[in-house]
């Protein structure tokens, strides 16, 4: 790594300091770190999840999904509740296990009847 050698110089009761140049020679240099994978296999491949009306997908306009898993209507198995960057949520209930989920088709989460939002500003 080069490291800049300072001139320093005082201007108006304060001491300032501008780089001159590099020094080539400097014994505390170090090489860089080089990235090395030490895990392999760590995770599975990703994979598109599905619903009953085609891919799970929030749209481009829509990024910043929040995804996650919960038993919203009380009959033990884990639904998908996925929040959008609109601050809506979309609903997909599994229909299917909690071993093997089968996701209906997405509406939208309701709180009180309306549909259940967060403010995002």
């Amino acid at each position: 790594m080069k490291w800049l050698k300072p001139l320093g110089f005082a201007v108006s009761g304060c001491f300032l300091c501008v780089p001159l140049g590099a020094d080539d020679n400097d014994a505390n240099d170090i090489a860089p770190d080089e990235p090395v994978r030490i895990e392999k296999d760590l995770f599975h491949a990703p994979t598109r999840l599905t619903a009953a009306d085609g891919v799970i997908d929030s749209g481009a306009a829509w990024g910043h999904s929040g995804p996650w898993v919960e038993d919203v209507d009380g009959d033990r198995v884990k639904d998908l509740i996925v929040g959008d960057f609109s601050g809506l949520f979309k609903l997909y209930r599994n229909l299917g296990t909690n071993q093997q989920p089968l996701y209906a088709k997405g509406v939208n989460l309701k709180a009180g009847g309306v549909d259940a939002k967060v403010p995002i500003y």
